[in-house]
């Protein structure tokens, strides 16, 4: 079955939302490495155990949640990946 204009309109609107997602992820993963780098040089350079223990904590955390983040963004790709199918189909 041919796609109706409607159709071929959606899919661009869709593929841009793709665009702008892939951006998302970019901007995501260097907020990460910077805060990644950021934790390590406070873990280097501070000498109280406690302090460091805190630091790494942190990072953890942090990690966690720009791992969550990014996943939440690979999730929303495939959701509109699949409604192109859905339209293609």
């Amino acid at each position: 079955m041919a796609l109706t204009e409607s159709d071929r309109n959606n899919i661009a609107n869709y593929k841009i939302q793709i665009e702008r997602y892939k951006v998302d992820l970019i901007r995501i993963k260097e907020l990460k490495k910077e805060k990644s780098d950021y934790y390590a040089r406070q873990i280097k350079s501070t000498k109280d155990a406690t302090v460091k223990s805190n630091y790494r904590q942190s990072k953890i955390r942090e990690m966690n949640s720009y791992d969550n983040q990014i996943a939440s963004k690979k999730r929303d790709i495939e959701g509109v990946k699949a409604r192109i199918a859905a339209i293609r189909n």
